[in-house]
């Protein structure tokens, strides 16, 4: 099986990085997602009378009817026809149109079907099948003109021949196409008389649709059911003897049952076919089901046997025995058993085998799986894997207990490997532990609930769940309210009327609050809540959120609840007024402010809603993750030693919303993660995590204020310290020694650095992180952002686990730079950064604020700091973001390197140009604290290598705000734009004009 270039990658990177044999892994890939059976015919040009057409037709049923089939998987392309009806009008269309199949039902008016199949085959080599009510005469043309005709069909006025003649060519060319080791089901029809074969064609379709309506509950998810269908048998057809011996031999072992005349006419004579295939059959498969039908006697001896059974083909049940013969074989639906008090059992259902298997009594599921009943069943409904290993124990185990037990432990194993990336419809049932993802409603998902099912199918193709040993990779167990209940909430309390523009927040809240869900989904929410316990968070997925493509982080609210009350009314009235409060958010004024500036329309969102169990551990009467973060497959502020396309992480102890609301994170370089980007020991102390988000547990419940906070408390990091939290991932500073050694020690002070994870790897989460930056990259084709959360258990013998919470593209469209930077004119240009950090356009900035080289010394460095912290005090009280241009290392901690602010004296700086100190370049100030600071707050940062490459006589022309001895403060007449193309590491910074 061809595997594409970006799978052949991820497969390459997967054993890079963990080392996995690639077989392994290309086996994985080939289980989950290899293609089979897909090529389809869709688009049918169908040529004859008026009539002929009413005939088919009947009134509008045939377009139901050819739909009637795909609608099993819900494909948004269903079969099309287009008739005509001469073959004048056939041909013209043919060349400015292509088409997957041509029938041609009865004579054209204009032309014969021989000298129309002939000018067809000149434009296409598309399948030309022949259909008439006339069966001598079709007999006659098609026998001498086959080389030209594909196949042909007698009408017996049922419109069904359509999905036949598809099927047949469908089939033929898909069991061409497939591997010798793909699994199949092959049902072989031999008969040379076209009335006959047609009409048995028509009824082997009519029984097929008829179990897949069985197999194919609504139970199942889109994909389960997808692979099912495909795995439908196939019908393969012919009329020829040496072709059903071959037929025969290629596919004995994937046959089902056989279809056969008894005699085929050949050229040289008849053909006894039947006694033939009987024979074969005694030899190579002698439980083949057979059914002979023939017009003459049949020797009954030569043909004994259970298994073979005949009819005359001028019987008049006919019909009756080959639709019984066809069903008792195709496979059962359904296990009818008894238990140990007589009572029958229908089981229709995997998940219904697992309940009965665990309420029968050893000796009863020992008989039953002796019989090979269980895996004969599971290979019936097309679950070929799960009745090959069925099968294993079934012919195994010898002993009840240990059968039994092993087979539960098989359903077990495979809910969890088939629902763990799968969007299943809620049932009010939620009991299946291995579903991740649920959804009510038949909308779209949103951008946050289609990044979560993105991941947890790439998780799932490749076999990533469990690749480590002692790290799980998996994502929140998940609800997801499609957008079509939003559109519902709001039309059915009437709330697009309200004035979104001039209602202020909290009167749109109220608004919604006031208002009532659909009724469509209150049992579902009630069932919802009455099964689940944990804490909740209840976040928002609107269209344009988090799209790939689009950065709506932090744009709509979320609301996250300990969920813990006994009282099931007050935990539902909760979850209930959370998804309004969410849904009020998309009106709210960031939002609107945010969507105008995109640029889109407020109409054009739709928002649906993922409820998600909460990530982390109770501890005492707090819950929380062990670790958050985030990780970026490309940095656009590379530390020394390290590339863009490195990647950075961050992470912390406890929620997420530390890291983003931008708290005291440590940062590593997934590439690199044990090459220091802090300075000196004391720089880890000074800038480590000394807070952290957790989730207070004690049931606070206020429906007016909704708040993600409300229920969210920063502790101390001392309380995870006691609680013996921090062991795993903290190192303790000894002042004596000025050294940071990984662990918790008394006579010294904590510092959060994950060391024991990331320098000497308790757990591989640095090369799980690693991985699925590249593999994820890969697969998106563009940088990626992962949030994540990981808890990590106190018993020693339990798995960590990485739960990845959302992903999205860190390219967004109106973030990539369009402009070609080495093409603007150097007197356009007031800085030239030939090394440049971050990636963007910062425009609309008039106030810089530079050194003085003329008079600057960095003997006077430590002065320079308070004239700078001053006069950005003035410009953010002022609400003025400005550019800082001066020598040498912004932020170093030694002043003869360069100016040695801190963050909060520049706080409100947007662009940052560092220039050489008296002809001499100094190193760029990457690494630092103060660099991390930077980061956070998304500052450009360009480095001139060149005093040139700064216009400062055109800096001295501009009107002086203030001075002092060593730095101005200037304001220009015309806004700046400072643009930096991360991709190239290069920016500049130019009038806006």
């Amino acid at each position: 099986m061809f595997v594409n270039g970006k799978e052949e990658k991820i497969i390459e990177k997967i054993h890079e990085i963990i080392g996995l044999n690639k077989e392994v892994i290309q086996k994985k890939f080939y289980d989950n997602i290899k293609k089979f059976r897909d090529y389809k015919i869709k688009k049918i040009l169908l040529i004859s009378s008026s009539y002929d057409y009413f005939k088919l037709d009947e009134e509008g049923k045939l377009n139901p009817l050819l739909s009637e089939w795909t609608s099993f998987v819900g494909e948004e392309n269903p079969l099309s026809i287009v008739h005509l009806e001469t073959g004048e009008e056939c041909i013209e269309r043919l060349k400015k149109e292509d088409f997957d199949l041509i029938i041609i039902f009865n004579k054209p008016t204009d032309t014969s079907i021989v000298e129309l199949s002939k000018s067809v085959r000149n434009i296409t080599n598309a399948p030309i099948a022949l259909l008439s009510s006339d069966p001598s005469e079709l007999s006659r043309i098609f026998k001498y003109n086959k080389e030209i005709i594909s196949k042909a069909f007698t009408w017996n006025g049922d419109r069904n021949i359509i999905i036949s003649i598809v099927h047949y060519f469908e089939d033929f060319i898909n069991i061409q196409r497939a591997s010798p080791t793909d699994f199949k089901r092959v049902i072989l029809l031999i008969e040379d008389s076209i009335q006959h074969y047609s009409t048995c064609l028509s009824l082997l379709n009519e029984e097929i649709y008829k179990y897949l309506k069985a197999i194919l509950n609504e139970k199942l998810s889109y994909e389960q059911k997808a692979i099912r269908f495909k795995r439908r048998p196939f019908v393969l057809h012919t009329d020829d003897f040496d072709e059903a011996i071959e037929f025969f031999e290629k596919y004995n072992k994937d046959l089902i049952f056989i279809i056969t005349d008894n005699y085929i006419e050949k050229e040289y004579g008849r053909r006894e076919i039947g006694k033939e295939i009987v024979k074969r059959a005694k030899e190579k498969n002698p439980n083949l089901p057979i059914l002979i039908q023939s017009s003459e006697p049949v020797s009954r001896e030569e043909l004994k046997s259970e298994k073979i059974k005949f009819i005359k083909k001028n019987a008049p049940n006919l019909k009756v025995v080959l639709k019984k013969f066809i069903r008792k074989n195709l496979g059962q639906t359904e296990i009818k058993i008894k238990d140990s008090k007589g009572k029958d059992l229908r089981i229709k259902g995997i998940d219904e085998f697992e309940k009965v298997l665990k309420s029968l009594e050893d000796d009863i599921v020992f008989r039953y799986a002796k019989q090979n009943t269980f895996s004969e069943w599971l290979k019936s409904i097309c679950e070929i894997e799960l009745s090959s290993k069925c099968l294993s124990i079934e012919n195994q185990a010898e002993n009840p207990k240990s059968l039994k037990n092993q087979l539960i432990n098989l359903l077990e194993d495979y809910n969890y490997s088939v629902n763990k990336s799968l969007i299943s419809i809620f049932s009010r049932r939620y009991e299946e532990p291995s579903i991740k993802l649920y959804r009510i409603g038949e909308g779209a998902l949103g951008g946050k609930a289609r990044g979560l099912a993105f991941i947890a199918k790439l998780i799932s193709e490749y076999g990533l769940d469990n690749i480590f040993p002692n790290l799980k990779i998996t994502i929140p167990r998940s609800l997801v309210i499609s957008t079509d209940i939003f559109d519902a909430f709001m039309e059915n309390n009437n709330l697009y009327d309200l004035d979104f523009y001039n209602l202020p927040d909290h009167r749109i809240a109220a608004k919604f609050m006031k208002a009532e869900l659909p009724a469509t989904i209150i049992g579902d929410l009630r069932a919802f809540i009455k099964k689940t316990k944990k804490p909740l968070i209840v976040r928002s997925s609107g269209l344009l959120e988090d799209s790939l493509m689009q950065p709506f982080a932090g744009i709509y609210e979320s609301v996250i609840f300990p969920n813990e009350s006994w009282e099931e009314d007050v935990r539902f009235q909760e979850i209930c007024n959370s998804i309004k409060y969410v849904y009020a958010s998309t009106f709210f004024e960031k939002a609107r402010t945010y969507i105008k500036n995109i640029p889109k329309n407020i109409s054009d969102e739709k928002m649906a809603i993922i409820i998600q169990e909460a990530v982390g551990l109770k501890h005492e009467n707090y819950f929380y993750p062990t670790i958050s973060g985030v990780a970026k497959s490309y940095n656009y502020y590379p530390f020394p030693s390290c590339k863009p396309e490195d990647g950075i992480v961050y992470m912390a102890l406890g929620l997420g919303k530390y890291i983003v609301e931008g708290g005291r994170s440590y940062a590593f370089c997934p590439e690199k993660p044990k090459i220091s980007l802090y300075g000196t020991s004391k720089d880890y102390l000074k800038y480590s995590q000394v807070k952290y988000y957790a989730l207070n547990l004690k049931p606070v419940y206020r429906f007016t204020n909704f708040d993600e906070e409300v229920a969210l408390e920063l502790l101390d990091i001392d309380v995870a310290k006691k609680q013996g939290i921090l062991d795993k991932i903290a190192s303790t500073y000894i002042p004596e020694d000025d050294k940071i050694y990984p662990g918790i020690y008394d006579n010294g002070y904590t510092v959060i650095d994950f060391a024991p994870i990331i320098k000497y790897e308790a757990i591989p989460l640095v090369k799980a992180i690693r991985l699925l930056l590249k593999i994820s990259e890969i697969a998106l084709r563009n940088p990626v952002e992962i949030e994540f959360a990981v808890n990590i258990p106190k018993e020693e013998n339990n798995k960590a686990e990485l739960f990845l919470l959302q992903i999205r593209s860190m390219m967004p469209l109106e973030k990539r730079i369009d402009i070609d930077i080495d093409k603007i004119p150097k007197e356009k240009t007031i800085v030239n950064g030939e090394i440049s950090l971050g990636n963007g356009v910062v425009r609309g900035i008039k106030d810089i604020i530079y050194v003085d080289q003329n008079t600057f010394d960095l003997l006077n460095s430590t002065q320079v700091v308070n004239q700078i912290k001053n006069m950005n005090k003035k410009l953010m009280e002022e609400n003025k973001p400005y550019i800082l241009i001066g020598p040498g290392r912004w932020g170093s901690a030694d002043p003869y390197l360069g100016i040695p602010v801190i963050w909060s004296d520049i706080a409100g700086v947007r662009v940052i140009v560092e220039t050489p100190y008296k002809e001499r370049h100094i190193d760029p100030s990457q690494g630092s604290h103060f660099f991390h600071d930077m980061m956070a707050s998304n500052t450009l940062y360009l480095i001139t290598k060149r005093i040139e490459d700064v216009n400062w006589e055109w800096l001295r022309e501009q009107r002086v705000v203030e001075d002092t001895e060593f730095i101005k403060h200037v304001e220009t007449q015309k806004a700046l734009k400072t643009i930096v193309d991360g991709k190239i590491s290069k920016g500049i910074i130019i009038i806006d004009e």
